[in-house]
């Protein structure tokens, strides 16, 4: 099940597309290197250009927003979904940036 939405950039191909779904598809259940081996060893990849391709291609959560600007969710590793999805409130770096300034400058 993909929960995660991907925004691949212009360079990238549909192959790029493949390998970063797969990527993303980790259930965070298993064992997280045998998963990344599995997805170098599907493309024949090295884990350096498997994260350099994933690192190209934007992964978000588009139902966890910014609590003041509904800006979606930007994933790093697929660990951050359950921890993003746990929390009650989120709020983006630009918008708890603006919040602290305010909450400083009183």
């Amino acid at each position: 099940m993909m929960n995660v939405k991907l925004q691949p950039n212009m360079t990238q191909n549909a192959r790029d597309l493949r390998i970063c779904e797969d990527y993303w598809s980790y259930d965070n259940k298993g064992d997280y290197i045998a998963h990344v081996e599995a997805v170098c060893e599907k493309y024949d990849i090295s884990a350096q250009v498997l994260f350099k391709t994933i690192g190209e291609c934007f992964a978000y959560l588009d139902d966890v927003r910014c609590e003041y600007c509904g800006y979606v969710c930007p994933l790093q590793i697929p660990a951050d979904i359950p921890y993003m999805r746990a929390k009650e409130r989120w709020c983006c770096e630009v918008c708890e940036h603006a919040v602290w300034r305010e909450h400083n400058h009183r």
